[in-house]
């Protein structure tokens, strides 16, 4: 029995893509990538545009993984600057390859499903980088931020899933932003080095101190809920454009399980969740073990 039903496989056949939701910035960005794609030589592949911003997070990851395996203790400051570059390198190759795509006429689902495949692994990279440069550790606050990006993440898959909308954001905030924001933690990084994320959130803000809890939390623990707070907001999104939408509107060759809204939508949501859950910190603890006994080799 395939992964795949029939119908699931007809409705990749039929898949279009189409974006919604962008921001102000990726209005602002739009002059400049459309000038930067006509650029390219039309003989480069989109794959290779997108495997290229891919392993770019790779070299990022493997390098602060090198220097902290643990996601704690300091790294030198070239790391948290190496890491920004690549956040923001892969950030504008992933705007750029589907330009490339449609500009070349050779878009097609198994493209999509080839840079959403590595989108899904570069959240994986972006999230242990970020770990890295805000020194978070292995406890309850870099779980917490792992499990509720992958967890968004997922959501705003599963809603094109069942809307065949691919929603960016809304007009103030998306996806450029919040790699933007991610790259910004880079930097400051770079500059204030990790003992600024490690400090107790009583160092800027007082007034923490009087609330039960957060007197005792870090800047980077603090980071990571407000993350996730925010994050929360747009999952409550996800779910209600879902439940509120219409599988009418959708053309029958591509509904999926859209053609049944409600019950069926959260049987699908869930074991995907766990599994890409499950895969991401799998992954994760298993690359940075084996760089971690490497690191242990060089010392010893």
């Amino acid at each position: 029995m395939g992964y795949l039903s029939t119908r699931a496989l007809e409705g990749l056949k039929a898949y279009q893509y189409k974006a919604t939701g962008y921001t102000m910035l990726d209005n602002l960005h739009r002059p400049f990538l459309d000038w930067a794609a006509s650029k390219l030589p039309k003989w480069l592949a989109p794959n290779l545009i997108t495997l290229t911003g891919t392993f770019a997070l790779v070299a990022s990851y493997l390098a602060a993984a090198y220097y902290a395996p643990d996601f704690d203790g300091d790294v030198p400051r070239w790391v948290p600057l190496f890491s920004a570059f690549a956040v923001v390198f892969y950030t504008i190759l992933d705007c750029l390859d589907g330009k490339q795509a449609r500009r070349t006429g050779t878009s097609s689902p198994l493209g999509q499903l080839f840079d959403h495949g590595c989108d899904a692994l570069s959240v994986n990279l972006l999230l242990a980088s970020i770990a890295c440069s805000l020194s978070i550790g292995c406890g309850w606050a870099h779980a917490l931020g792992n499990l509720g990006v992958m967890f968004i993440w997922i959501l705003a898959q599963w809603e094109e899933y069942h809307t065949s909308l691919m929603l960016y954001g809304n007009e103030y905030y998306g996806v450029l932003e919040c790699n933007y924001t991610l790259a910004l933690v880079h930097v400051v990084t770079f500059i204030l080095g990790q003992e600024f994320w490690r400090a107790p959130l009583t160092k800027y803000i007082p007034a923490a101190a009087g609330i039960k809890y957060l007197g005792h939390w870090r800047v980077n623990e603090a980071t990571i809920v407000l993350m996730i707070t925010l994050g929360c907001y747009q999952a409550l999104g996800n779910i209600r454009r879902v439940y509120s939408s219409d599988p009418s509107d959708i053309p029958a060759k591509v509904r999926g399980l859209a053609a049944k809204p409600g019950w069926s939508a959260v049987q699908h949501v869930g074991p995907l969740c766990l599994n890409v859950c499950a895969l991401a910190m799998s992954a994760g603890c298993c690359g940075c073990g084996v760089l971690w006994h490497a690191s242990q080799l060089k010392t010893g």
